[in-house]
């Protein structure tokens, strides 16, 4: 009975995936940087003064975050992007760029990829409303020269977007980071939504996984409830009723929690 069921929800899965070819999002988390590594340093006892150089840097790798670069780099020649676009920090654009070289691709600088809070409570029906517009009221976006030829911005998006305003709780910072997302949708909805094309975006951990949930509308489930992992993917569908489907989470293909308790 089990194996009747695992059969038929497979192949449910199955001409589903062939009934829909629409549009695929590809995300890539950036490769392992300084930051990430800095509470485990601290963690060790090591004196801060004898941290290698990198360690607590975002704009570094770490020695693991190197060869993730080289796995990505890799990894991404197996797809066909239609189109890129990257968070502007350096950790994104320097997780692609061996990629953009060795295709001689250029990347689209998104500001509104850039990395937020939220990812837990992003769907929560209790945010409070965004009063004040932060979009390309930052800083100017600035693109090192040895990067100009493989990522460039919109008119319309030279600027990051502002800091939250000043002292605002914890609920407001997520408000703010579902105000962004929801544009990056928009974005996407406007310029890809009803073709056949594949994108990849470049990204962080929170921020990538706050829009995954905010396309899918709801929680993943089973091994997608956890954060994703360092210069790993995920990648969505987008169904003829303009919903989204998730068919990849950190590099495996998506099973449900429906699937995986039928094995």
């Amino acid at each position: 009975m089990k194996k009747t069921t695992l059969l038929t929800l497979l192949m449910t899965t199955l001409l589903s995936s062939v009934a829909h070819a629409g549009l695929k999002i590809y995300y890539i988390r950036h490769a392992q940087g300084g930051h990430n590594v800095k509470k485990e340093w601290q963690q060790k006892g090591v004196p801060e003064a004898e941290w290698p150089a990198y360690v607590g840097n975002p704009n570094m790798f770490t020695p693991q975050g190197l060869k993730e670069v080289v796995g990505a780099t890799k990894k991404l020649q197996k797809y066909r992007f239609d189109f890129i676009a990257s968070s502007p920090l350096w950790r994104c654009r320097n997780t692609i760029q061996p990629y953009l070289k060795a295709t001689k691709q250029q990347a689209e600088i998104w500001p509104k990829l850039r990395e937020a809070p939220g990812m837990r409570s992003i769907l929560s029906e209790d945010l409070p409303e965004v009063k004040e517009e932060i979009l390309n009221r930052g800083k100017a976006i600035q693109i090192e020269k040895d990067e100009q030829n493989h990522f460039f911005l919109r008119p319309d998006g030279k600027n990051h977007y502002a800091s939250y305003p000043k002292g605002c709780a914890e609920e407001l910072k997520v408000a703010y980071t579902k105000h962004v997302s929801q544009h990056v949708i928009a974005l996407i909805e406007k310029r890809f939504g009803n073709t056949e094309k594949s994108i990849l975006l470049a990204g962080h951990n929170s921020s990538g996984v706050s829009l995954l949930k905010l396309l899918l509308k709801e929680e993943p489930t089973g091994k997608a409830r956890r954060g994703l992992g360092n210069a790993t993917i995920w990648m969505v569908e987008r169904k003829d009723d303009g919903s989204y489907i998730l068919k990849m989470y950190n590099d495996e293909a998506y099973v449900t929690e429906q699937l995986e308790k039928a094995r």
